[in-house]
C-alpha cells in the first residue's frame, strides 16, 4: 500500500489535488464495518436460500441450485467477496445488481434461481444500457458509438418513453442510460428518469459533461440510483488526449464530486489499453479512484469496434494475467479493504461465459439492440417496431461472439 501512495504522488499533478480534497469533504464513502459486513451478507444469502426454498420446492434441487449459485458468485468475484458499501440506506456490491434490500433484488435472484434450476430456462433481462443520444463533446480513442456520434438524432423523447415502457413490461430492473453522452440531452433525460424510476433502478454513464452540482441534485431527486463517470486516465493531460477533449478530466472530477454529494452510487470506468498496462498505471488509478472516493471502477478491455475498428487493441496473455491479479489483490486481499471494488468482466467471461445477451442488452443510439456495447451483434431494431406499434419485444438471446455463455 505504501508503494501505490507513493507512486500516485508522483503522477498525479498538483493542480489536480484541490478538486480531489474537495470531493473527498463533499461525502464519506460508507463502507460497513467488519460486523455489519458479515451480518448483511448472511442476510443475503439466507434470503437467497428462502427463495430458493419457495420456488423450487424439493430439497435435493434447493440445495444443489443454492450451491450453484454460491459458486457462481465466487467464479464471477474470484473468491467470496465480502466488499460492501451502502449509499442512501442500500448495501451495493455490483453496480450491476440493485442495492439490497430491494423489490429489484429479490426479482433478479429469483430468475437465476430459475435460470440455474433449468439450464435451458431463458429468463428476463436483468438491465439494459439505453443510449439516448447521438450527441457527444468528446471525440474518445475507444468509442463503440462512433459511426453513431453526431448525426441527427434517431430517437425521440415519446421514442425513449416507449422503449423504457416495452423493456420494464419485460420486468428489466435496471436501466444504464448512455450515449453519445446523455448529460448533451438532459432535458430529455431527467423526465426519462422521473418516469422510468419508478418501476426500474436508474443509473447515468456519462464523461462528466454538464455533470453540474445542480444537475446532479436534480438527477437525484428524478431517482437516479448511481453515476458511472469515464476516467480514464489518472494523469489528466493522458486522460484529455485519450478522450479528445482538453477540458474532459476536470470536467469527469467535478462530476464525481458533484454526483458524491448528492447521495449516488459513483463508479468510475476506465478503459485499458497495451501502454496503460505495460506503463504499471493499474495500482496508482486504483489509488486516485480510492482517494476520488467512489465505490466501483469498472475496468474494461479494448475491442477493435467503433473508433478502434481495425486496430490491434487487443490485449495479450500477459495483460489478461496483470488485471486477474489486480482484480483479486483488490477486492480480496486484507490491505485493499479500504479501496473501491473493482470489477473486471474478462475475469468471469473467461470462467463461466458472457452474461450479455441473457441477462443484459445494448440499445445504440440508432435503436439497435445487440448483446452488449462492445459486441456489434444486431438482432432487432426497437425504432422499427415502435413504427410499427409492435408492443411485445423479440424473445431472443443474443449470444457473445467471443465469449459462450456457459452459466
Amino acid at each position: 500500500m505504501e508503494t501505490v501512495a507513493k507512486t500516485s504522488v508522483v503522477f498525479i499533478p498538483t493542480k489536480q489535488t484541490p478538486a480531489v480534497t474537495q470531493i473527498k469533504a463533499a461525502a464519506p464513502n460508507y463502507k460497513p464495518g467488519r460486523f455489519e459486513t458479515a451480518i448483511t451478507w448472511w442476510r443475503i444469502k439466507t434470503r437467497i436460500f428462502f427463495f430458493a426454498c419457495i420456488i423450487l420446492k424439493k430439497p435435493q434441487t434447493v440445495i444443489a441450485t443454492f450451491k450453484k449459485m454460491i459458486s457462481l458468485r465466487n467464479n464471477v468475484w474470484g473468491g467470496d467477496l465480502k466488499k460492501l458499501h451502502k449509499i442512501d440506506g442500500k448495501y451495493y456490491f455490483n453496480q450491476y445488481t440493485p442495492g439490497w434490500p430491494s423489490r429489484a433484488y429479490d426479482e433478479l435472484i429469483k430468475g437465476e434461481l430459475r435460470r440455474q434450476a433449468d439450464g435451458n430456462r431463458s429468463e428476463k433481462l436483468s438491465f439494459i444500457f439505453l443510449a439516448i443520444t447521438r450527441k457527444c463533446p468528446m471525440r474518445c480513442e475507444h468509442c463503440f458509438e462512433w459511426d453513431n456520434l453526431n448525426q441527427k438524432e434517431s430517437f425521440t423523447k415519446e421514442d425513449l418513453f416507449t422503449v423504457v415502457d416495452m423493456y420494464q413490461r419485460e420486468g428489466v430492473l435496471q436501466i444504464h442510460f448512455s450515449g453519445g453522452e446523455p448529460m448533451a440531452r438532459f432535458k430529455d433525460l431527467l423526465p426519462l428518469i422521473r418516469h422510468a424510476s419508478k418501476k426500474t433502478e436508474c443509473w447515468v454513464l456519462s464523461s462528466g459533461f454538464n455533470f453540474t452540482e445542480k444537475n446532479a441534485g436534480l438527477l437525484k431527486e428524478a431517482g437516479c440510483k448511481g453515476v458511472v463517470i469515464s476516467i480514464d486516465h489518472y494523469i489528466e493531460e493522458l486522460h484529455n488526449l485519450f478522450r479528445g477533449n482538453p477540458g474532459a478530466f476536470a470536467g469527469a472530477v467535478q462530476a464525481v464530486a458533484a454526483a458524491r454529494k448528492a447521495g449516488m452510487v459513483t463508479s468510475l470506468s476506465v478503459c485499458v489499453t497495451k501502454a496503460f498496462l505495460d506503463g504499471h498505471h493499474l495500482d496508482p488509478y486504483m489509488a486516485f479512484a480510492k482517494n476520488l472516493g467512489v465505490q466501483f471502477v469498472q475496468v474494461l478491455e479494448p475491442r477493435s469496434v467503433g473508433h478502434y475498428e481495425g486496430q490491434a487493441v487487443q490485449l495479450e496473455e500477459k495483460h489478461i494475467s496483470m488485471l486477474e491479479t489486480a482484480f483479486k489483490k483488490f477486492n480480496h486481499s486484507a490491505g485493499y479493504t479500504d479501496y473501491p471494488t473493482m470489477l473486471y468482466h474478462g475475469y468471469h467471461q473467461r470462467r463461466v461465459g458472457c452474461f450479455s445477451g441473457s441477462r443484459s442488452v445494448y440499445i445504440d443510439s440508432g435503436g439497435d439492440v445487440h448483446a452488449c456495447p462492445f459486441c456489434h451483434t444486431k438482432s432487432y431494431n426497437i425504432i422499427d417496431l415502435i413504427r410499427k406499434q409492435v408492443t411485445a419485444l423479440p424473445v431472443k438471446e443474443n449470444s457473445c461472439p467471443q465469449f459462450s455463455r456457459i452459466a
